[in-house]
């Protein structure tokens, strides 16, 4: 994953899932404290789990495989790795239709 792929998702994930990151992020680094943040959704409020996952937008499809086919304590960094991969697509996704497209860098007409 890129670097500043990496990065945007650190700082959404530190506003909207409530994490402590260092300034430079490492994937392994975000993984773990994303794992343990779900951990403890899960026990202690796990509507809010849920509502984090939604916002995302993580496949249910891949949730459900994974709590079904993998045993504690893996399944918290794999959801984790849902999350970040999910939101990095939302990020270059974002990035490749904020751009105009090239036609449009000049003078011609715009509709």
């Amino acid at each position: 994953m890129e670097d500043r792929y990496l990065q945007e998702t650190g700082a959404w994930l530190q506003e909207n899932a409530g994490i402590r990151l260092p300034s430079v992020i490492r994937l392994e680094d975000l993984e773990q404290v994303l794992a343990e943040k779900l951990e403890i959704l899960v026990e202690r409020d796990f509507q809010q789990f849920v509502l984090l996952l939604y916002q995302v937008d993580v496949s249910e499809k891949k949730v459900k495989e994974i709590l079904s086919t993998q045993n504690y304590p893996d399944v918290y960094r794999s959801v984790a790795r849902l999350i970040i991969e999910r939101q990095a697509e939302k990020i270059k996704s974002r990035e490749i239709y904020r751009q105009p497209p090239e036609s449009f860098n000049n003078d011609e007409e715009k509709w």
